[in-house]
């Protein structure tokens, strides 16, 4: 699989998830970074950042349409970020790492970013924005909603369902066809034997539930 764009590509934040986004970027062949933009610390603005420029939010709006655009957030912050720039109507970049294995018949969305190591086995589904970070594996005919983070060295088994928002923390495992509702946080080394319902945290092995009222993290 390719990604869905080439345009040179401004990564939205200047966290130090982002940082690696931008390393991801160049090592994918046919993507070139164009830099930053910040929405929160003016003082970044006009600075590099990996020897690049971090621009101000505001200048998004008098910017090339020949730009691309990726989140480099690693949090719900992510979906905020996104809908503060959709009135501007630029494009989001796909990034699929060299060393991920995506399969044909499994699709990503626009925004979605498949880092280094990571699997997205037949018929997986990545909605918009969605986020898998390095060595994560997701099984087979498994639909990962828009705005999910699935952390590094995560595992899921085919036929999961992990819907808008949720969560999933390093090194968490879920087993076949369990189902994670939306806003929902698996912390990190869970084993989930059974659904999560929305806006939950779930820890421990087997996963239960801790907390309730949560928004992803």
């Amino acid at each position: 699989m390719t990604p869905s764009h080439a345009a040179p590509i401004l990564i939205l934040g200047t966290s130090r998830f982002s940082e690696e986004v931008a390393e991801w970027v160049d090592e994918t062949p046919g993507l070139d970074m164009a830099g930053f933009v910040e929405n929160l610390d003016r003082e970044k603005c006009g600075t590099l950042l990996l020897g690049r420029p971090v621009h101000w939010i505001d200048a998004l709006a008098s910017m090339p349409r020949e730009l691309s655009l990726l989140c480099g957030l690693g949090t719900t912050r992510r979906q905020r970020y996104i809908e503060q720039v959709a009135p501007l109507a630029l494009p989001f970049a796909t990034l699929v790492h060299p060393s991920a294995h995506v399969a044909p018949s499994a699709r990503v969305g626009a925004g979605g970013l498949i880092g280094p190591g990571a699997m997205l086995a037949t018929r997986v589904v990545l909605a918009d924005h969605a986020l898998v970070n390095k060595g994560a594996i997701i099984g087979h005919h498994s639909h990962i909603g828009a705005g999910v983070t699935i952390g590094l060295g995560a595992r899921l088994g085919g036929g999961c369902v992990v819907e808008d928002g949720a969560y999933i923390a390093m090194g968490a495992i879920l087993l076949e066809n369990v189902r994670v509702g939306a806003g929902a946080l698996v912390s990190a080394g869970a084993l989930v034997t059974h659904d999560v319902p929305a806006h939950t945290q779930v820890m421990g092995m087997p996963a239960r539930v801790v907390r309730e009222g949560v928004d992803g993290r």
